[in-house]
């Protein structure tokens, strides 16, 4: 990009950018699986395609909570707590030992998770024990540990790192 220089008024002159053509397409895109830039280099919308995202598009309310869900799993403690209770159900003695935590770290993180309805427990006495509040949960981390599995084995530097 040409550099703008100072001139008297002590204002830059404006840089014209390059013009971007912008088209509206009916048929697929063109695939390149190269590993060139990611980004378009023409501005081009394919209308259909833009109408059938939209209308599969979640509420904003469902965005939210399920942003705020991965928020909430994005914390190691929180994964590793589902983790053992998509196989086992426990209480917060048995987590803390598995986990190597306090109790009282093991149960603020499960008060997060049972707010958003991650986990839920049944009380036994004095005692409560855990559980995933639905087999969703445990399909949710199965399919993301398979997802990093799948990518660590498609990465050639976590590959050479073996």
């Amino acid at each position: 990009m040409p550099q703008a220089t100072r001139h008297g008024s002590g204002r830059r002159p404006a840089v014209r950018a390059k013009a971007t053509q912008r088209r509206v397409l009916g048929g697929p895109p063109d695939r390149d699986t190269s590993d060139g830039d990611a980004e378009c280099q023409v501005e081009c919308v394919d209308a259909k395609r833009v109408n059938r995202a939209r209308k599969a598009q979640p509420s904003a309310a469902d965005v939210a909570t399920l942003a705020e869900t991965f928020k909430t799993l994005g914390d190691p403690t929180r994964l590793r707590i589902v983790a053992a209770l998509a196989e086992e159900e426990l209480c917060v003695c048995d987590i803390a030992t598995l986990l190597g935590a306090s109790q009282s770290a093991v149960s603020h993180s499960l008060r997060s998770l049972r707010l958003l309805r991650l986990v839920r427990y049944r009380k036994t006495g004095k005692i409560a024990y855990y559980t995933l509040d639905d087999e969703h949960i445990g399909s949710l981390l199965r399919e993301g540990i398979r997802h990093v599995r799948e990518a660590e084995n498609n990465d050639p530097l976590t590959r050479s790192r073996r």
